[in-house]
């Protein structure tokens, strides 16, 4: 479908080089289309953002309700989930959250988004306690925050650069469950370590 082609090849060039930066001139050269055929679907790069912003939310969602039906446990969610979307990861440069002040409806959308992620969160948590996959003297909330927070950070910064972008999210993924995990919840952990060829020790 063009418009979705159109989407995933602005968000592509918005993650890499921030929004601000990225016309729509270049867009429509990157789909070897002409900027008349973008407006014919999108009134301005604004516009454009946010459905971009809400396809990633629909797809991410459409990954989760899936897995929370099929998966046994909270744990497994979080790393199929993980491994679902790392399939076609996009690593967002911290330009992109700078820019993202500069366009008030879609910075609106990004923190109605966060207020719908945060409530989630929890709910996933809350699930793991009761299998007794997770810890049940965690303060969930704020766990639910560093979560999203996390996000920011989806294109490392210099410091990572001896080290791949999977690598590091790996590492980060990893060191943060095995810390609200109970035994039985590290045990699933350490399984999804060994089928992503990540030491856990």
């Amino acid at each position: 479908m063009a418009k979705e082609r159109i989407i995933v090849t602005a968000m592509d060039l918005f993650s890499q080089h921030g929004i601000k930066s990225v016309s729509m001139d270049d867009i429509a050269r990157a789909m070897s289309i002409s900027k008349r055929t973008l407006y014919e679907f999108f009134n301005d790069k604004e516009t454009l953002l946010i459905e971009g912003m809400q396809y990633n939310k629909n797809r991410f969602n459409k990954i989760l309700t899936r897995l929370e039906k099929s998966a046994p446990t909270a744990v497994d969610v979080i790393l199929l989930c993980y491994m679902e979307m790392m399939k076609r990861p996009r690593w967002y440069h911290q330009r992109f959250y700078e820019d993202l002040k500069k366009y008030p409806k879609a910075l609106q959308h990004k923190e109605e988004e966060k207020n719908e992620f945060i409530p989630k969160c929890k709910q996933l948590f809350a699930r793991g306690v009761r299998e007794g996959v997770f810890r049940d003297d965690v303060n969930f909330e704020i766990v639910a925050l560093l979560a999203k927070d996390q996000a920011k950070m989806l294109h490392p910064s210099k410091t990572f650069s001896n080290h791949s972008n999977s690598e590091v999210y790996n590492t980060v993924l990893f060191t943060f469950l095995r810390g609200i995990c109970t035994d039985e919840g590290r045990n699933i952990l350490n399984r999804y370590a060994i089928k992503l060829s990540y030491d856990l020790k």
